[in-house]
């Protein structure tokens, strides 16, 4: 015996067979049971046997608009797709529908979707509807908006913590200084990503400079940061 089918077939029959013993027990309430416990059966094995119907699904960034990719896994069709965006991963908006049979029964089919206007400075959600399939996963990302400054304070002035974000196409190491206005470095950290995370306790209120400095020392961005209670 092998399964949760297995199992579960094994543990009807015997449950079955100790009812009927049960000289006293109605019948009515016996069927009921046993309804009750088939239909159990039959929605885990719904859940257990759904298909994997996406391949891969993602969302990156490229000049300021998100490019969504997605592979239909081949043997699966569907009524048309349609694009949901969040702001909260609660509430989500349509932005984006694409008509007719997609999928193929035969081979694996591949689709892309641009959300040309999308929210700046905050998390974004993306999640596909595939006609009769149901839904994909989500896609989480950010896009900041560096035109004007090169570089977004998030959320400012700072409460607990906050993100200085900055353009890095290339992820190159970066460094950042940040110093007290007499001149004192209060915090400094380096890597190659986008962002630097300034964790909540680590600045007194007040306010502060702050440095970016590029591996090589070609590249320089610097602004003023407020820290509040």
């Amino acid at each position: 015996m092998s399964g949760f089918g297995s199992f579960y077939e094994y543990f009807l029959l015997n449950m079955i067979i100790t009812l009927s013993s049960i000289s006293n027990f109605r019948h009515v309430t016996m069927v009921s049971l046993i309804f009750l416990l088939v239909s159990l059966k039959g929605i885990s094995t719904l859940h257990a046997q759904q298909l994997p119907y996406l391949n891969t699904f993602s969302a990156t960034e490229t000049n300021g608009q998100v490019y969504l990719n997605w592979i239909i896994a081949s043997g699966n069709t569907c009524d048309g797709v349609r694009v949901y965006r969040s702001a909260d991963g609660i509430e989500y908006n349509q932005i984006g529908d694409i008509g007719g049979i997609c999928g193929s029964p035969y081979s694996a089919v591949s689709y892309e979707f641009w959300d040309t206007m999308p929210l700046l400075n905050t998390l974004s959600y993306y999640k596909l509807e595939l006609g009769n399939l149901g839904f994909s996963h989500t896609e989480e990302l950010t896009v900041y908006d560096f035109s004007k400054q090169g570089y977004q304070l998030i959320p400012h002035p700072f409460r607990g913590g906050g993100v200085i974000a900055f353009n890095n196409p290339a992820s190159e190491t970066w460094k950042l200084l940040i110093f007290t206005l007499d001149g004192r470095l209060a915090w400094e950290a380096e890597h190659n990503g986008r962002t630097f995370s300034i964790p909540a306790g680590q600045l007194k209120t007040g306010t502060y400079v702050f440095q970016l400095v590029s591996q090589h020392q070609n590249k320089k961005l610097s602004g003023k940061l407020l820290v509040l209670d």
